[in-house]
């Protein structure tokens, strides 16, 4: 007998969007690629300033862009614990995120649909879906659960982190 597997998806006003775990050391959480393209630039924009000491820096930059420019869409993996070395590196993708999170709480309310449309990609489907402000509430339901898995303090593995965006 042939079985397949059912990929969980999330019908959002007839455009359906696939749900992946993003896990980091067994822990994590579901969402749609397409919200953690958004949550990887401005992670990546943030992970781009000097100061930020990581072994695999470049492979880490290179893998956020692979996902922003769409090259992940449909088999989406969360890969940070092949790219975080330690606990040192671990604290610094906290204060990163920490950094995002203030950035994105300064923008107000929501992220401009012209903020949305600049963002650099490749991925078509991006600049079509981003068609509209997203709720920086959103975004950063995302960025304080990454911060709590890398603390160790995120006690569950697949949470649905819904998120209030819809495609119109």
């Amino acid at each position: 007998m042939i079985t397949h597997q059912l990929i969980p998806l999330i019908d959002f006003n007839n455009y359906i969007m696939a749900t992946e775990n993003m896990d980091y050391k067994d822990k994590g959480f579901l969402t749609s690629d397409t919200f953690m393209q958004l949550a990887f630039h401005y992670i990546n924009e943030e992970l781009k300033k000097a100061d930020y000491i990581f072994t695999k820096k470049e492979q880490l930059q290179e893998y956020h862009r692979m996902v922003i420019n769409g090259e992940m869409g449909g088999w989406f993996a969360f890969l940070w614990d092949s790219y975080i070395a330690d606990a040192s590196e671990e604290q610094t993708m906290i204060q990163i995120l920490h950094n995002v999170k203030n950035s994105i709480q300064n923008r107000g309310s929501y992220i401009t649909m012209e903020e949305l449309q600049s963002i650099p990609t490749k991925d078509g489907d991006f600049k079509m879906f981003y068609n509209k402000p997203f709720p920086t509430e959103d975004l950063n339901k995302i960025i304080n659960a990454l911060i709590k898995m890398l603390e160790g303090t995120w006690d569950l593995t697949n949470y649905d982190m819904y998120i209030n965006y819809y495609y119109s």
